[in-house]
């Protein structure tokens, strides 16, 4: 909370688009969240979309293939399509470092 009482709003926003129960798509939310948790200490808001559940948001997004992140904050946006196993590929991804 900040000073006025309000909830501030989160320095990275991110979905993050899977299909159903895949162990690619279980293991992409796991990774994902175990990384932010880490290395954002809670200054983030992350979305999961199951493309099953919700088709229409992969064309609305873009969505070519799964799972992606799509950073949509800070801008500018950036996306890492595919394994979400590696530290360093999300960290450049999301940090930009």
């Amino acid at each position: 909370m900040t000073e006025t009482g309000l909830e501030a709003a989160p320095h990275y926003s991110m979905t993050l688009f899977v299909t159903g129960t895949s162990l690619l798509s279980v293991r992409a939310v796991s990774r994902v969240r175990e990384f932010c948790e880490s290395e954002l200490a809670g200054d983030y808001a992350l979305e999961v979309v199951d493309l099953y559940r919700a088709p229409e948001r992969a064309k609305t997004a873009q969505i070519i293939a799964a799972p992606t992140l799509l950073r949509d904050k800070p801008a500018p946006v950036r996306r890492i399509i595919g394994d979400m196993s590696d530290c360093k590929r999300l960290r450049a991804a999301i940090k930009g470092s």
